[in-house]
């Protein structure tokens, strides 16, 4: 499985260093390294759309918009992608937990650090914990632990997020089950449940921890109660 990292950087020799260093780390890896590089957060925001990321090495200090702006646009928007600051400024390291930074480098940047920082982030996302959803024109990083459930809308799907947002996704529900784990579930042709976001099984519905009820069908009863039982006594 390829890793895509973006480098958003408006120096050119800090953007080529952290490459070289990136290629180092990838040179004994299992898996293919992608790289892209931006020299601009605007340039980075108009193509990350059509060019999502697994992760992003981004500079603080950059003309009109900085990097922590754009940290901030990304959250605000729901897009939870992984970002590492690489700048020469110490001052910015509190704003980075604002933004849930994975972490923050200082340039020169550190080859051990850099490498354990990659590590980190290896162990934690490989294999992928994280989806990328098509979402209202966007492409999102959501973690499957944050949706409660999936309900099919026509030939979309509204994903139910635990902090109360839906997301409208321009997958249909049966694309979509095939990107979650299996912690989830299908209880009804229209619904996909995360099943440690449900408190009960009924032959008729289920009811979710905020109290929600989501109906079950008939025919898959048996099925989403075994998953129930199996999920809460591994």
């Amino acid at each position: 499985m390829p890793i895509t990292i973006a480098i958003c950087d408006d120096s050119e020799e800090h953007s080529a260093e952290l490459r070289r260093l990136l290629g180092d780390w990838a040179a004994d890896k299992p898996f293919a390294l992608m790289i892209d590089e931006y020299v601009s957060a605007e340039n980075f925001l108009f193509q990350y759309p059509d060019k999502p990321c697994s992760l992003l090495f981004l500079d603080i200090e950059m003309k009109n918009l900085n990097g922590m702006e754009l940290a901030h646009k990304l959250r605000a928007d729901g897009d939870m992608l992984p970002i590492v600051f690489v700048t020469g400024y110490a001052d910015y390291m509190n704003d980075g937990y604002e933004v849930e930074a994975l972490h923050y480098l200082l340039k020169p940047v550190d080859r051990d650090k850099l490498f354990a920082v990659l590590d980190r982030y290896v162990q934690k996302h490989l294999p992928e914990k994280e989806i990328m959803l098509e979402c209202d024109g966007r492409t999102l990083h959501v973690s499957p632990d944050t949706i409660t459930y999936c309900e099919a809308m026509g030939k979309k799907t509204a994903v139910r997020l635990s902090d109360g947002r839906t997301l409208d996704c321009a997958a249909g529900i049966s694309a979509l089950a095939v990107l979650l784990p299996d912690s989830f579930a299908a209880c009804h042709r229209s619904y996909i449940v995360n099943l440690r976001f449900v408190r009960s099984i009924g032959k008729a519905e289920l009811t979710l921890d905020g109290g929600g009820i989501i109906p079950i069908s008939r025919r898959l009863y048996k099925d989403i109660n075994e998953k129930f039982i199996a999920y809460y006594t591994r």
